[in-house]
């Protein structure tokens, strides 16, 4: 899988930034690029951010007189801008102390489809948490497969709870609350608001300090009703009447919906057909999430998870299946293979606990784009949940793992 190259590319894009975006950011700019494995970016975006850290603003005091008094400051007619990102979100937080305060505007971030931020650490007398802030826009209509309007699988997430809501007009609501994720003691509570009109903000905090230590709060500062009332808020309506016509050019909503993806009942089948000789399926547990499905497999006694991802239509326009290729799949710990016949490109990774990691393998994958631009990757790890994975001999090779992935069944 290509989770680690997503991270890797956003850090080389806010390279130049300073400060540098907190992980949440970054995650969201993984989020951006078609991925949709927001614990597997998180984890390694958490050992990034601690390397490259975040250079301090300043403190600044809030009013006393609460958040009721303190208004937004007037959408521009023209450009969005840092200022105005930063002096919205702190409007619409509830009285306490902001240090570390940072914003972009239209433009102003080096991903180009991701849409305008802010960041900042807020203290509410009990200890400060890393609140972050991002906007894009998704495809409308919205559906069961729109990114940010699914609760994360818990595979791949440590989650303490989770609430989806389908508001009255249409849009969703998901508020997450993440158990810390060992060997890091932080937690975090995010909130994503969809709207019909395509907007998508998405807030969280996480009980993370400038000086990269964890508080250990069990209860973090801002309530669900708080990042509700943060990410609902019509303080945003500018900002996406601006980005609607933005940097990107970016419609509203495409010309052609968007394809779904595959549900975990219609993959289940065919992994486990592909599955080879001696090898022994296990019961695969919930799965919560569209496009992908994850099971037990047993070889010789070895037993590994097995997680298949399958994402349509993931070359862009005027790419070359080549380029869209080494863009999805990166360079680290990968071997390629000889196209198929069919055209379809393949390879095998194998990685550490992160990019470029000396440490024993942790990951296996075969991974392979078909001529349609499905992007298939068979992905393995020696634990039940995804963020438990240890090293050791897995249960089935990276060849057997491309095997997967290259089959023409998962174009039926």
């Amino acid at each position: 899988m290509a989770y680690e190259e997503d991270v890797a590319r956003s850090l080389r894009a806010v390279a130049e930034l300073a400060p540098d975006p907190p992980g949440e950011v970054l995650a969201m700019a993984g989020e951006l690029r078609g991925r949709r494995r927001r614990a597997r970016r998180r984890a390694t975006v958490t050992g990034a951010v601690a390397l490259v850290g975040t250079i301090a603003l300043g403190a600044t005091a809030l009013s006393a007189t609460g958040s009721a008094d303190r208004q937004p400051p007037g959408g521009p007619r023209g450009r969005i801008t840092g200022t105005y990102m930063s002096q919205t979100l702190r409007s619409l937080l509830p009285e306490g102390g902001i240090s570390d305060e940072k914003g972009y505007g239209i433009g102003e971030m080096a991903m180009p489809d991701m849409g305008p931020t802010a960041w900042l650490q807020f203290d509410d007398g009990h200890g400060s948490v890393q609140v972050s802030l991002t906007t894009d826009r998704v495809d409308l209509p919205i559906g069961p497969d729109t990114g940010g309007t699914q609760c994360a699988d818990p595979f791949e997430t440590p989650i303490e709870s989770c609430e989806r809501t389908v508001r009255p007009d249409g849009s969703v609501l998901v508020i997450t609350k993440e158990l810390p994720r060992p060997p890091a003691p932080d937690r975090s509570w995010i909130a994503v608001f969809t709207g019909t009109d395509g907007r998508r903000v998405r807030l969280s905090e996480r009980d993370y300090q400038p000086n990269g230590q964890s508080s250990g709060r069990t209860v973090l500062p801002l309530s669900p009703e708080q990042l509700t009332a943060v990410v609902a808020s019509s303080a945003w309506d500018p900002l996406f009447e601006d980005f609607r016509r933005g940097a990107t050019g970016r419609p509203t909503a495409p010309a052609s919906p968007a394809p779904s993806l595959p549900s975990a009942q219609t993959l289940l089948p065919t992994l486990t057909q592909l599955l080879p000789v001696g090898a022994t399926a296990g019961e695969p547990g919930p799965q919560q999430t569209s496009g992908g499905v994850h099971l037990p497999v047993t070889v010789d006694g070895r037993t590994s998870t097995v997680l298949v991802r399958v994402e349509p239509h993931l070359v862009k326009d005027h790419e070359s299946a080549q380029d869209a290729f080494a863009r999805l799949v990166g360079t680290d710990g990968v071997t390629p293979a000889s196209p198929e016949s069919d055209g379809t490109l393949s390879a095998v990774r194998v990685t550490g606990p992160s990019k470029g990691s000396q440490e024993p393998a942790m990951y296996w994958a075969g991974l392979a784009l078909r001529p349609d631009g499905t992007l298939v990757s068979v992905s393995e790890v020696n634990a039940s949940t995804w963020y438990g994975a240890q090293p050791g001999t897995p249960a089935l090779t990276g060849e057997q793992l491309r095997a997967i992935a290259v089959s023409p069944l998962w174009g039926h």
